[in-house]
C-alpha cells in the first residue's frame, strides 16, 4: 500500500449535509490506513474561521476529525495528492495546488444546483479541467464518461449497518416519511409536498412525517415535522414507517440506501440518475410528477405482500453494501493513483430494469402563501364544500341564505 500526504479542499461545513458527512467519513478511514490527511476549509465571511472553531463545527456535525484542519484553500506545500470536492475547489486544485497527483471527488452533478447561467457553466467546466473523477455511485461515472469524456471510476453507495438496521418489535405505523430540504431545489420539496397532499387526501388515516430541516414546512395538510434528526433517530423513523419518500433530481441520495438497510421500502423519481444505482424489486421509481409519486406510495401502503417483498429485497441488497465496502473501494482507487497505477474503469449499466410507475390522481391546489392557512378555502368548489363549516356553508349558499331569512321572519 502506497501511503501519502493528501490535501482535501472542502467547502465550509453545513450542519446536516450528507456530502460533508461522506467526505469526513472517508478522511477518517484514510487516516486509519496510515495516510496523512489535511483538510483545507473554504473561507466563509459569515463564520468564524479560527482553526479551533472550524474543528469544533466539523466534529460537532460530522464526528471526529483526525486530520489537520486549515482555514482557506491556500495549500502552501507540495502534497502527494490533492482532492477537489466541489466545482470551485476543482478550479483551485487544477491551477493552484502543487501535487504529484490530483483527483476530483464527485458526489453530485453540481451544474444542476444553478439556473443555466454563469455558475452552471463554471460548474460544468470543472469536468473539463483534466482532474480524474472518483464518483460516488455508478450514474455519475456514466454521465461524466459519456458527456465529458472523463476517465472515471466509482465506489458504491452503502449504508452503515451498525446504525441502519431493522429494530425488532418496532410497531410499524401506516405512515410516510419525507426528507424535506427546501434549501436544496434538487430535492424537489414542492413536488414532494404535492405528492404527499394526494396521499393524505386519498388515505386520510396515514401519518405524514417530514424531517431534514429545522424549518417547519407549513404544508396545508396535516403532518408532523421532526426537524433535524440524528442518524439513530432516522433509523427509528424508518423502522416505524410504511414507506419512505426521498426525491433527488441529480445524483441519487444516500437516504434510499439507508432506508433499505433499515427495512423501509423507498419511493423516488424514475430517471437516468436513479436507474444506474437503485435496484428494482427493492425500490419503486415513479414518473416525475406528484400523481405518480403519490400512486407509488399508495401502492406500497395498500399492498402488504409488496411491502414484505420490497423489504426482503432491500435488506438482501444492502447486506452486500456495508459501509466498509465504500471505504475500501475509495481507498483502493486513491492508493492506486498514489502508486502511479491507472485507475481501473468498469462497465456501467442500469440496475433498475422495471418501467416507471405511473398513476393519475388529481393534484391538490395549494393555498396562496399570503392566506391564513388555518382559514384558507380550497379553490376547487367540491373540495371547498367539503371543508366549510356548517355556518360558513350557510353564509355562502344562496338557498341556505334564503331559508335563513324565511326562518327569521325577514320576508
Amino acid at each position: 500500500m502506497t501511503q501519502g500526504k493528501i490535501a482535501w479542499l472542502v467547502p465550509y461545513p453545513i450542519p446536516g449535509s450528507g456530502g460533508h458527512r461522506t467526505i469526513f467519513a472517508h478522511i477518517r478511514y484514510l487516516v486509519e490506513q496510515g495516510h496523512e490527511c489535511h483538510v483545507y476549509i473554504g473561507e466563509d465571511p459569515r463564520e468564524n474561521m479560527e482553526i479551533s472553531a472550524l474543528r469544533e463545527v466539523v466534529e460537532r456535525c460530522f464526528g471526529s476529525c483526525p486530520a489537520s484542519v486549515h482555514a482557506g484553500y491556500q495549500v502552501g506545500e507540495h502534497v502527494d495528492l490533492a482532492i477537489a470536492t466541489a466545482w470551485w475547489t476543482a478550479e483551485i486544485v487544477a491551477r493552484n495546488v502543487d501535487a504529484s497527483h490530483k483527483l476530483y471527488f464527485v458526489q453530485d452533478f453540481e451544474p444542476c444546483f444553478y439556473p443555466l447561467g454563469d455558475e452552471y457553466i463554471r460548474a460544468e467546466n470543472s469536468y473539463r479541467l483534466g482532474l480524474p473523477p472518483l464518483t460516488i455511485g455508478r450514474w455519475m461515472s456514466h454521465l461524466l464518461r459519456e458527456r465529458y469524456g472523463c476517465d472515471t471510476v466509482f465506489f458504491e453507495f452503502t449504508a452503515d449497518s451498525s446504525i441502519y438496521q431493522p429494530i425488532e418489535d418496532m410497531v410499524v405505523e401506516p405512515a410516510v416519511c419525507f426528507i424535506y430540504q427546501p434549501d436544496k431545489p434538487r430535492r424537489c420539496p414542492e413536488t414532494g409536498r404535492d405528492a404527499l397532499a394526494i396521499v393524505k387526501r386519498q388515505r386520510p388515516g396515514v401519518t405524514i412525517y417530514t424531517y431534514g430541516t429545522s424549518d417547519e414546512p407549513g404544508f396545508h395538510f396535516d403532518h408532523t415535522h421532526l426537524g433535524l434528526l440524528t442518524t439513530d433517530e432516522c433509523n427509528r423513523l424508518y423502522n416505524r414507517c410504511t414507506v419512505g419518500l426521498c426525491l433527488s433530481s441529480s445524483n441519487p441520495s444516500r437516504i434510499p440506501f439507508e432506508m433499505m438497510a433499515a427495512g423501509l421500502p423507498p419511493v423516488d423519481f424514475y430517471g437516468e440518475n436513479t436507474i444506474y444505482d437503485l435496484p428494482d424489486k427493492a425500490v419503486l421509481l415513479a414518473e416525475r410528477n406528484p400523481s405518480s409519486l403519490a400512486g407509488a406510495m399508495i401502492r406500497v401502503l395498500d399492498n402488504a405482500r409488496l411491502r414484505v417483498e420490497m423489504r426482503a429485497h432491500g435488506l438482501a441488497f444492502m447486506r452486500q453494501r456495508p459501509a466498509g465496502l465504500e471505504f475500501e473501494q475509495c481507498a483502493a482507487r486513491i492508493e492506486a493513483l498514489l502508486a502511479g497505477d491507472a485507475l481501473p474503469g468498469k462497465d456501467i449499466s442500469p440496475l433498475y430494469q422495471a418501467p416507471p410507475f405511473c398513476a393519475d390522481y388529481p393534484v391538490d391546489r395549494v393555498p396562496s402563501p399570503v392566506q391564513d392557512e388555518s382559514r384558507a378555502v380550497p379553490a376547487d368548489p367540491a373540495a371547498r364544500r367539503r371543508d366549510l363549516s356548517f355556518r360558513e356553508w350557510l353564509a355562502c349558499n344562496r338557498v341556505a341564505r334564503a331559508l335563513k331569512v324565511m326562518w327569521k321572519g325577514y320576508c
